[in-house]
């Protein structure tokens, strides 16, 4: 059975994970270019895109009638841009694939609907949620040519981080070296030495378990090792944000794969979640919601010291959890 041909067709790649949305773009343009090598590619920024420039990429050239177009930051694109865009969308042509990206959200969200409209193939390009990365680093394990059970998977998440970019990363890297082998979570511990002290889910993890002191030393080391703030405050907000929810719901009677749906937390993070709960009580929350905040804006700016206010925000987080 003959594949589909690309040409023809609109596409768009909706959604704010840059690696899904790469890929996505990378496997249109493979395709396209192995129906025909000599195709025509152009790739426009819809900051800066005009109609003129839409229909003269889409236009061919004097080699080839076939073209591949792309247009990147969809969100951002001026009226007139974005009406020649659609309309290009509705009737491509049987000699145009048209590629159109876009960060999803609320900037440019008519520009994206307006496309549902027209018709055009979407792929969406969502990272997965907490719970679901063990599946997408044993999905690129497979990828890789390597086996990975969900103990190393998850392994490497804690090493690594839930950056899919870095996490898809670190199983090139590990397949690369052991190509053909099933990966166990010594081997990651193993080739990520050292690297799992350096992750803000770990600092965020020991100071919402009362362990304050042991904390404040790994922020430093984190710091010291390149770990941005921002991940930090971020990974405090991501763990409070699942900790309030199971102080609420842990009296309800619901399963293990319900209550990580509704926590918003991967299975396995139920029992850590269980052991933090002893050291916290819901009216705790609000405040340390608010010191996170704070800390956040402080280390986007607000503050010339990020490192200190990072110090002081688990600190302000002890006091709320002993309050």
């Amino acid at each position: 059975m003959a594949r589909e041909s690309v040409f023809g067709t609109a596409t768009l790649v909706l959604g704010p994970e840059t690696l899904l949305a790469e890929r996505a773009v990378a496997r249109l343009l493979a395709a396209a270019q192995a129906e025909h090598p000599d195709v025509q590619r152009s790739e426009l920024d819809g900051s800066r895109m005009s109609a003129a420039d839409l229909l003269e990429a889409a236009g061919g050239s004097l080699f080839t009638s076939l073209s591949v177009v792309v247009v990147d930051s969809a969100q951002l694109l001026e009226p007139g841009a974005a009406d020649a865009l659609v309309a290009l969308a509705a009737a491509p042509g049987d000699e145009l694939c048209l590629v159109v990206q876009h960060q999803g959200g609320t900037k440019g969200r008519g520009v994206a609907d307006r496309l549902r409209k027209a018709k055009v193939h979407v792929v969406e390009a969502v990272g997965p949620k907490a719970w679901e990365l063990v599946g997408f680093v044993t999905a690129e394990a497979r990828h890789a040519g390597v086996k990975m059970d969900q103990g190393a998977a998850q392994a490497l998440i804690d090493a690594v981080g839930s950056d899919l970019r870095s996490l898809a990363a670190a199983v090139s890297q590990l397949a690369s070296d052991w190509a053909g082998e099933r990966l166990s979570v010594e081997m990651v511990g193993r080739y990520f030495a050292g690297r799992a002290e350096v992750s803000s889910f770990v600092v965020s993890d020991d100071v919402l378990a009362g362990h304050t002191g042991q904390a404040l030393e790994r922020l430093r080391w984190a710091l010291s090792c390149g770990v941005a703030p921002v991940l930090i405050t971020s990974a405090l907000a991501s763990s409070l944000r699942s900790l309030g929810n199971y102080l609420e719901l842990r009296s309800s009677r619901l399963s293990d794969a319900e209550m990580a749906r509704a926590v918003g937390a991967p299975p396995w993070k139920l029992k850590t979640l269980a052991r933090q709960a002893r050291h916290w009580h819901a009216s705790a929350m609000g405040p340390a919601i608010v010191a996170v905040a704070r800390a956040d804006a402080a280390v986007k700016g607000a503050a010339t010291d990020p490192e200190f206010a990072l110090e002081q925000l688990l600190l302000s987080l002890d006091d709320a959890r002993s309050a």
